[in-house]
């Protein structure tokens, strides 16, 4: 449910285009648009495209973390699993040709929940780098709310490339997010909620993964308690997937 309730609510925040308003209508029209765009995933795409895992045991945040099927209450016959990530695409005039990785995982080295925008490598460097650089990445915070920049600069010397963090803290807000939600409800105002054609498209999306999931066609990988979950898969210069869950440079 991480995935086809709160990552998808981030995607279509992320890439709606500006609502005319922030009515509930301007709003809400916007986050189906993007969810119509997304492009269905066929058999093949989930295999290439998804990833299924559950923890082995393992060391948490000051305590030692058992296997999962160990847990109380968990029947390892199930096979349930405590990570999940997906890549999607979307068939948009300004998205073509951008990938959306949506993440989530239990049981992870670090609570950490942002949005990161990785931006393109460029095409030449000026000063006759050859080293691998890292591509700068753009973090939205969302607990605590933070934005942050990583970023490649050039150092006191032309030819020497400084990792750099530009970070600003926000304010706590009033109230938590569900009591925002439910302060809006209280008030009649039904903008944050979510209207029937969004929640069935949402589901258009995740309905091919779990389809292909329960056949068993991914299969169901394992990560230590503690660690940041499976290893990329693609962690090549040209790709540097890794830097989408990585610290920023400097606190």
């Amino acid at each position: 449910d991480m995935v086809q309730n709160h990552l998808l609510q981030l995607l279509c925040l992320v890439a709606m285009e500006p609502p005319l308003t922030l009515g509930e209508r301007d709003l809400r029209d916007r986050k189906v648009d993007v969810l119509r765009s997304v492009r269905p995933l066929t058999d093949y795409d989930v295999v290439q495209r998804t990833r299924r895992a559950r923890y082995s045991g393992g060391r948490g945040v000051g305590h030692d973390v058992p296997d999962y099927v160990d847990e109380a209450g968990v029947d390892p016959r199930r096979r349930t699993e405590t990570f999940a990530e997906m890549v999607l695409e979307l068939d948009s005039w300004r998205w073509a040709g951008t990938q959306f990785r949506l993440r989530s995982g239990k049981a992870l080295g670090k609570d950490r929940k942002e949005v990161a925008v990785r931006f393109r490598s460029v095409p030449h460097l000026p000063f006759g780098q050859d080293q691998d650089v890292r591509p700068n990445v753009l973090r939205f915070g969302l607990e605590p709310e933070s934005l942050s920049m990583d970023l490649t600069a050039t150092g006191s010397r032309p030819e020497t490339l400084t990792q750099l963090s530009l970070t600003a803290r926000m304010d706590a807000p009033d109230l938590p997010a569900y009591g925002r939600l439910l302060l809006d409800v209280l008030r009649g105002d039904p903008a944050l909620s979510i209207r029937g054609d969004e929640a069935e498209e949402a589901w258009r999306v995740v309905d091919p993964v779990l389809s292909a999931w329960e056949r068993g066609l991914v299969p169901l990988e394992e990560y230590p308690a503690g660690s940041e979950g499976p290893p990329p898969r693609h962690a090549t210069p040209e790709r540097r997937d890794d830097l989408l869950h990585e610290e920023s440079v400097m606190p």
